[in-house]
Protein backbone atom coordinates (compact mmCIF):
# COMPACT_ATOMS: atom_id res chain seq x y z
CA UNK A 1 0.00 0.00 0.00
CA UNK A 2 1.12 3.45 -0.98
CA UNK A 3 2.81 5.10 2.15
CA UNK A 4 -0.11 8.19 1.82
CA UNK A 5 -2.69 5.95 2.16
CA UNK A 6 -1.09 4.09 4.96
CA UNK A 7 -1.12 7.19 7.05
CA UNK A 8 -4.18 7.79 5.93
CA UNK A 9 -5.98 4.92 7.38
CA UNK A 10 -3.38 4.50 10.58
CA UNK A 11 -4.31 8.03 11.55
CA UNK A 12 -8.18 7.40 10.35
CA UNK A 13 -8.13 4.75 12.84
CA UNK A 14 -6.13 6.95 15.69
CA UNK A 15 -8.86 9.59 15.73
CA UNK A 16 -11.68 6.75 15.75
CA UNK A 17 -10.26 5.28 18.81
CA UNK A 18 -10.04 8.97 20.66
CA UNK A 19 -13.68 8.53 22.74
CA UNK A 20 -12.13 5.22 23.74
CA UNK A 21 -9.16 7.12 25.48
CA UNK A 22 -11.69 10.13 26.44
CA UNK A 23 -9.65 10.90 29.87
CA UNK A 24 -6.26 10.81 28.16
CA UNK A 25 -6.99 12.96 24.98
CA UNK A 26 -8.76 15.76 27.76
CA UNK A 27 -5.36 15.66 28.90
CA UNK A 28 -3.85 17.41 26.16
CA UNK A 29 -6.92 19.20 25.05
CA UNK A 30 -7.06 20.95 29.18
CA UNK A 31 -3.78 21.68 28.22
CA UNK A 32 -3.42 23.34 25.54
CA UNK A 33 -6.14 24.90 25.77
CA UNK A 34 -4.94 26.49 29.21
CA UNK A 35 -1.79 28.06 27.63
CA UNK A 36 -3.46 29.19 24.39
CA UNK A 37 -5.68 31.45 26.47
CA UNK A 38 -2.99 32.49 28.47
CA UNK A 39 -0.45 33.67 26.14
CA UNK A 40 -2.93 35.01 24.07
CA UNK A 41 -4.13 37.09 26.95
CA UNK A 42 -0.63 38.30 27.68
CA UNK A 43 0.07 38.87 23.96
CA UNK A 44 -2.76 40.91 23.89
CA UNK A 45 -0.99 43.75 26.41
CA UNK A 46 1.68 44.09 22.71
CA UNK A 47 -0.95 44.33 20.31
CA UNK A 48 -2.91 46.83 22.57
CA UNK A 49 -0.13 49.20 22.22
CA UNK A 50 0.82 48.68 18.97
CA UNK A 51 -3.50 49.49 18.76
CA UNK A 52 -3.16 52.52 20.70
CA UNK A 53 0.08 54.04 18.24
CA UNK A 54 -1.52 53.49 15.30
CA UNK A 55 -4.74 55.35 16.11
CA UNK A 56 -5.04 58.54 14.51
CA UNK A 57 -2.03 58.69 12.59
CA UNK A 58 -2.26 60.52 8.87
CA UNK A 59 -0.17 59.36 6.41
CA UNK A 60 -0.40 63.45 5.41
CA UNK A 61 2.03 64.62 8.92
CA UNK A 62 5.49 63.71 9.14
CA UNK A 63 7.74 64.08 12.92
CA UNK A 64 11.11 66.07 12.67
CA UNK A 65 14.03 65.21 15.42
CA UNK A 66 17.19 64.89 16.17
CA UNK A 67 19.06 63.02 14.58
CA UNK A 68 19.24 59.49 16.28
CA UNK A 69 17.12 60.91 19.09
CA UNK A 70 13.67 60.14 20.30
CA UNK A 71 11.08 62.55 21.40
CA UNK A 72 12.61 62.48 25.08
CA UNK A 73 15.92 63.38 24.01
CA UNK A 74 15.45 65.14 21.11
CA UNK A 75 16.97 68.81 20.82
CA UNK A 76 15.88 71.50 17.87
CA UNK A 77 16.20 75.07 18.08
CA UNK A 78 13.78 77.88 16.71
CA UNK A 79 16.73 78.32 13.77
CA UNK A 80 16.01 74.80 12.90
CA UNK A 81 12.47 75.22 12.84
CA UNK A 82 12.27 77.80 10.60
CA UNK A 83 14.39 76.47 8.29
CA UNK A 84 11.81 72.94 8.44
CA UNK A 85 9.15 75.02 8.09
CA UNK A 86 10.43 76.15 4.35
CA UNK A 87 10.61 73.01 3.67
CA UNK A 88 8.89 72.06 0.03
CA UNK A 89 5.90 70.00 1.32
CA UNK A 90 4.68 71.84 3.57
CA UNK A 91 1.22 72.75 3.45
CA UNK A 92 0.10 76.55 4.49
CA UNK A 93 -2.87 77.85 6.18
CA UNK A 94 -5.87 80.21 5.18
CA UNK A 95 -3.04 82.86 6.04
CA UNK A 96 -0.38 81.37 4.25
CA UNK A 97 1.56 80.64 7.22
CA UNK A 98 3.15 77.13 7.32
CA UNK A 99 1.13 74.22 9.39
CA UNK A 100 3.50 72.82 11.72
CA UNK A 101 3.99 72.92 15.60
CA UNK A 102 7.11 72.64 17.30
CA UNK A 103 6.21 70.52 20.72
CA UNK A 104 8.34 69.76 24.40
CA UNK A 105 6.97 66.77 26.83
CA UNK A 106 7.34 66.89 30.16
CA UNK A 107 5.87 63.96 32.62
CA UNK A 108 3.25 65.03 35.52
CA UNK A 109 2.56 62.90 38.38
CA UNK A 110 -1.11 62.91 39.34
CA UNK A 111 -3.43 61.01 41.99
CA UNK A 112 -6.01 58.89 40.40
CA UNK A 113 -9.46 59.01 42.24
CA UNK A 114 -8.62 55.81 43.56
CA UNK A 115 -5.90 57.76 45.75
CA UNK A 116 -3.02 55.80 43.50
CA UNK A 117 -0.09 57.93 41.50
CA UNK A 118 0.12 57.77 38.23
CA UNK A 119 1.45 59.89 35.58
CA UNK A 120 0.55 61.71 32.53
CA UNK A 121 2.52 64.17 30.21
CA UNK A 122 2.17 67.58 29.45
CA UNK A 123 2.78 68.42 25.65
CA UNK A 124 3.42 72.02 24.73
CA UNK A 125 2.37 72.45 21.25
CA UNK A 126 3.04 75.76 19.45
CA UNK A 127 0.12 75.57 16.92
CA UNK A 128 -2.34 72.71 17.67
CA UNK A 129 -3.97 73.28 14.48
CA UNK A 130 -2.07 70.82 13.03
CA UNK A 131 -4.09 68.49 15.31
CA UNK A 132 -7.46 68.85 14.11
CA UNK A 133 -8.99 65.65 15.71
CA UNK A 134 -8.54 67.70 18.93
CA UNK A 135 -11.88 69.11 19.48
CA UNK A 136 -12.34 70.81 23.13
CA UNK A 137 -16.30 70.02 24.15
CA UNK A 138 -15.88 71.54 27.52
CA UNK A 139 -14.25 75.26 28.72
CA UNK A 140 -12.37 76.43 26.13
CA UNK A 141 -8.81 76.48 24.69
CA UNK A 142 -5.53 77.89 26.52
CA UNK A 143 -4.35 81.13 25.51
CA UNK A 144 -0.38 81.64 24.89
CA UNK A 145 1.69 82.99 27.73
CA UNK A 146 -0.43 81.76 30.71
CA UNK A 147 -0.51 79.24 32.67
CA UNK A 148 -3.60 77.25 31.33
CA UNK A 149 -4.05 73.50 30.56
CA UNK A 150 -6.95 71.49 28.49
CA UNK A 151 -7.05 67.63 29.38
CA UNK A 152 -8.79 64.60 27.65
CA UNK A 153 -12.01 63.47 28.92
CA UNK A 154 -10.22 60.74 29.95
CA UNK A 155 -7.45 62.37 31.94
CA UNK A 156 -10.54 64.49 33.92
CA UNK A 157 -12.30 60.91 34.76
CA UNK A 158 -9.10 59.17 35.84
CA UNK A 159 -7.52 61.46 38.08
CA UNK A 160 -8.26 63.95 40.96
CA UNK A 161 -8.49 67.73 40.16
CA UNK A 162 -8.72 67.85 36.86
CA UNK A 163 -11.91 69.50 35.49
CA UNK A 164 -12.38 72.88 34.54
CA UNK A 165 -11.42 74.88 37.07
CA UNK A 166 -9.04 72.41 38.49
CA UNK A 167 -5.12 73.07 39.31
CA UNK A 168 -2.20 71.09 38.05
CA UNK A 169 1.24 72.04 40.39
CA UNK A 170 4.08 72.42 37.96
CA UNK A 171 7.25 73.44 38.82
CA UNK A 172 6.02 74.95 41.82
CA UNK A 173 3.29 76.70 39.86
CA UNK A 174 -0.36 75.99 39.67
CA UNK A 175 -1.47 75.89 36.21
CA UNK A 176 -5.47 76.05 36.26
CA UNK A 177 -7.35 73.94 33.68
CA UNK A 178 -9.73 75.89 31.06
CA UNK A 179 -10.81 73.45 28.64
CA UNK A 180 -11.98 69.85 27.95
CA UNK A 181 -11.17 67.94 24.85
CA UNK A 182 -13.04 65.08 23.55
CA UNK A 183 -11.45 61.70 23.64
CA UNK A 184 -9.84 60.31 20.31
CA UNK A 185 -9.04 57.19 21.61
CA UNK A 186 -5.38 57.41 20.72
CA UNK A 187 -2.16 58.36 22.68
CA UNK A 188 -4.00 62.24 23.31
CA UNK A 189 -6.39 60.65 25.47
CA UNK A 190 -3.17 60.55 27.91
CA UNK A 191 -1.65 64.29 27.54
CA UNK A 192 -2.76 67.15 28.88
CA UNK A 193 -1.95 70.23 26.71
CA UNK A 194 -0.75 73.79 27.38
CA UNK A 195 1.29 76.41 25.16
CA UNK A 196 4.57 75.34 24.25
CA UNK A 197 6.43 78.77 24.33
CA UNK A 198 5.22 79.10 27.87
CA UNK A 199 6.22 75.65 28.80
CA UNK A 200 9.83 75.72 27.34
CA UNK A 201 10.10 79.02 29.24
CA UNK A 202 8.49 77.66 33.11
CA UNK A 203 11.02 74.74 32.87
CA UNK A 204 13.84 76.75 31.59
CA UNK A 205 14.14 75.08 28.43
CA UNK A 206 15.80 76.57 25.03
CA UNK A 207 14.87 73.92 22.50
CA UNK A 208 11.99 72.22 21.14
CA UNK A 209 12.13 68.27 21.34
CA UNK A 210 9.86 67.59 17.85
CA UNK A 211 8.53 69.42 14.90
CA UNK A 212 5.48 67.69 13.19
CA UNK A 213 4.78 68.90 10.19
CA UNK A 214 1.45 68.98 8.07
CA UNK A 215 2.41 68.03 4.77
CA UNK A 216 0.94 68.80 1.07
CA UNK A 217 -0.45 65.10 0.57
CA UNK A 218 1.19 62.13 1.16
CA UNK A 219 2.58 61.83 -1.35
CA UNK A 220 4.87 65.41 -0.78
CA UNK A 221 6.34 63.09 2.15
CA UNK A 222 9.65 61.74 0.26
CA UNK A 223 10.39 65.60 -0.78
CA UNK A 224 10.06 66.97 2.33
CA UNK A 225 12.41 64.18 4.04
CA UNK A 226 15.06 64.57 1.08
CA UNK A 227 15.13 68.63 1.62
CA UNK A 228 15.51 68.54 5.72
CA UNK A 229 17.80 65.99 5.65
CA UNK A 230 20.33 66.75 3.21
CA UNK A 231 20.50 70.32 4.60
CA UNK A 232 23.99 70.98 5.93
CA UNK A 233 22.33 73.30 8.31
CA UNK A 234 20.40 70.32 9.90
CA UNK A 235 21.22 67.03 11.73
CA UNK A 236 17.68 65.74 12.00
CA UNK A 237 15.69 62.23 11.32
CA UNK A 238 12.41 62.34 9.64
CA UNK A 239 9.27 60.06 10.24
CA UNK A 240 5.98 59.19 8.94
CA UNK A 241 3.40 59.79 11.87
CA UNK A 242 2.95 56.09 11.88
CA UNK A 243 6.75 55.22 11.75
CA UNK A 244 6.85 57.87 14.74
CA UNK A 245 4.64 56.00 17.23
CA UNK A 246 5.78 52.61 16.57
CA UNK A 247 9.12 53.72 17.26
CA UNK A 248 7.52 55.27 20.22
CA UNK A 249 6.08 51.99 22.14
CA UNK A 250 8.75 49.76 20.37
CA UNK A 251 10.50 48.99 23.80
CA UNK A 252 7.17 48.61 25.98
CA UNK A 253 5.75 46.21 23.63
CA UNK A 254 8.93 44.12 23.32
CA UNK A 255 8.83 44.19 27.05
CA UNK A 256 5.51 42.86 27.20
CA UNK A 257 6.05 40.17 24.43
CA UNK A 258 8.91 38.80 25.86
CA UNK A 259 7.04 38.34 29.25
CA UNK A 260 4.61 36.83 27.62
CA UNK A 261 6.19 34.11 25.47
CA UNK A 262 8.24 33.68 28.63
CA UNK A 263 5.56 32.91 30.69
CA UNK A 264 3.92 31.14 27.81
CA UNK A 265 7.09 28.79 27.13
CA UNK A 266 6.68 27.96 30.79
CA UNK A 267 3.00 26.86 30.94
CA UNK A 268 3.73 24.97 27.54
CA UNK A 269 6.34 22.61 28.99
CA UNK A 270 3.47 21.14 31.22
CA UNK A 271 1.42 21.12 28.04
CA UNK A 272 4.09 18.96 26.12
CA UNK A 273 4.17 16.78 28.88
CA UNK A 274 0.00 16.44 28.90
CA UNK A 275 0.45 15.49 25.21
CA UNK A 276 3.09 13.39 26.47
CA UNK A 277 1.33 11.30 28.10
CA UNK A 278 -1.72 11.05 26.15
CA UNK A 279 -0.33 10.35 23.45
CA UNK A 280 1.91 7.25 25.50
CA UNK A 281 -1.79 6.17 26.66
CA UNK A 282 -2.82 6.02 23.02
CA UNK A 283 -0.11 4.49 21.68
CA UNK A 284 -0.34 1.68 24.14
CA UNK A 285 -3.95 1.21 23.46
CA UNK A 286 -3.29 0.42 19.85
CA UNK A 287 -0.54 -1.79 20.59
CA UNK A 288 -2.16 -4.63 19.03
CA UNK A 289 -3.83 -3.30 16.20
CA UNK A 290 -0.29 -1.70 14.75
CA UNK A 291 1.48 -4.77 15.49
CA UNK A 292 -1.35 -5.97 13.09
CA UNK A 293 -0.51 -3.89 10.92
CA UNK A 294 3.16 -3.47 10.90
CA UNK A 295 2.72 -7.21 10.09
CA UNK A 296 0.80 -6.91 7.29
CA UNK A 297 2.93 -4.68 5.66
CA UNK A 298 2.84 -1.29 7.24
CA UNK A 299 5.86 0.55 7.55
CA UNK A 300 7.06 2.52 10.86
CA UNK A 301 7.17 6.19 9.11
CA UNK A 302 3.21 5.91 8.83
CA UNK A 303 2.70 4.88 12.24
CA UNK A 304 5.04 7.93 13.39
CA UNK A 305 2.86 10.24 11.36
CA UNK A 306 -0.07 8.94 12.34
CA UNK A 307 0.91 9.44 15.86
CA UNK A 308 2.21 13.22 15.64
CA UNK A 309 -1.25 13.78 13.51
CA UNK A 310 -3.80 12.75 16.21
CA UNK A 311 -1.61 15.03 18.56
CA UNK A 312 -2.19 17.74 16.28
CA UNK A 313 -6.04 16.62 15.79
CA UNK A 314 -6.22 16.98 19.75
CA UNK A 315 -4.41 20.46 20.05
CA UNK A 316 -5.59 22.48 17.27
CA UNK A 317 -9.65 22.98 18.52
CA UNK A 318 -8.03 23.48 22.01
CA UNK A 319 -5.85 26.08 20.75
CA UNK A 320 -9.25 27.92 19.05
CA UNK A 321 -11.11 27.13 22.35
CA UNK A 322 -7.99 29.05 23.95
CA UNK A 323 -7.95 32.12 21.37
CA UNK A 324 -11.96 32.66 21.99
CA UNK A 325 -11.57 32.31 26.12
CA UNK A 326 -9.00 35.19 25.88
CA UNK A 327 -11.34 37.00 23.17
CA UNK A 328 -14.43 36.67 25.43
CA UNK A 329 -12.87 37.42 28.83
CA UNK A 330 -10.07 39.86 27.89
CA UNK A 331 -10.84 41.60 24.41
CA UNK A 332 -11.41 45.59 24.68
CA UNK A 333 -10.67 45.70 28.59
CA UNK A 334 -8.85 48.96 29.28
CA UNK A 335 -5.72 48.58 31.81
CA UNK A 336 -3.33 51.60 32.96
CA UNK A 337 0.57 50.83 33.09
CA UNK A 338 3.49 53.16 32.74
CA UNK A 339 1.62 56.52 31.94
CA UNK A 340 -0.58 54.51 29.12
CA UNK A 341 -3.85 53.51 29.14
CA UNK A 342 -4.83 51.20 26.70
CA UNK A 343 -7.09 48.86 25.40
CA UNK A 344 -6.26 44.85 25.34
CA UNK A 345 -6.80 43.71 21.83
CA UNK A 346 -7.23 39.97 21.09
CA UNK A 347 -6.30 39.80 17.14
CA UNK A 348 -6.42 36.82 14.50
CA UNK A 349 -2.71 37.74 14.19
CA UNK A 350 -2.91 35.97 18.05
CA UNK A 351 -5.43 33.47 17.29
CA UNK A 352 -2.50 32.76 14.31
CA UNK A 353 0.13 33.01 16.96
CA UNK A 354 -1.87 30.44 19.29
CA UNK A 355 -2.45 27.64 15.94
CA UNK A 356 1.60 27.41 15.11
CA UNK A 357 2.41 27.30 19.13
CA UNK A 358 -0.25 24.15 19.18
CA UNK A 359 1.01 22.60 16.69
CA UNK A 360 4.76 22.77 17.78
CA UNK A 361 3.06 21.34 21.34
CA UNK A 362 1.84 18.56 19.58
CA UNK A 363 4.39 17.50 17.70
CA UNK A 364 7.28 17.79 20.65
CA UNK A 365 4.58 16.00 22.84
CA UNK A 366 3.83 13.39 20.03
CA UNK A 367 7.26 12.88 18.94
CA UNK A 368 8.36 10.15 21.43
CA UNK A 369 5.39 8.00 21.41
CA UNK A 370 5.32 8.42 17.69
CA UNK A 371 8.86 6.73 18.08
CA UNK A 372 8.29 4.31 20.48
CA UNK A 373 5.10 3.28 18.29
CA UNK A 374 7.52 2.58 15.27
CA UNK A 375 10.42 1.00 16.36
CA UNK A 376 8.28 -1.65 18.66
CA UNK A 377 8.83 -5.34 17.39
CA UNK A 378 6.18 -6.72 15.62
CA UNK A 379 5.98 -9.99 17.94
CA UNK A 380 6.77 -8.45 20.99
CA UNK A 381 3.53 -6.45 20.37
CA UNK A 382 1.18 -9.15 19.15
CA UNK A 383 2.64 -11.31 22.20
CA UNK A 384 2.14 -8.74 24.73
CA UNK A 385 -1.68 -8.05 23.04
Amino acid sequence: MHPLRQILALTASAIRSIPARLGASLVTVIGVTTVMAVLVALLSLGEGVTYLAGKNVRADRAVVLSKGASASNSFLTRANIAIIADAPGVKKDDHGKPLLTAGTLVQVDLITNDSQRGNVFLIGFTNPAVYSEIRVVEGRYYRPGLHELIVSESVRSRYRDTGIGGHIQLHGEPWTIVGVFKDTGGFFDLNVFADGDTVLSAFGRNAFQQVVVQLDSAAAFDAFRHAVTTDPSLTVDVQTEAQNRLDTVKQLKGLLDFISYFVGGLMAIGAVCGALSSLYAAVDARRREIATLRAIGFSSGPVVVSVLVEGIVLALPAAVLGAAIAWLMFNGNVISTVGLTFPLAVTPHLALISLFWAVGIALLGGLLPALRAADLPVATALRAT
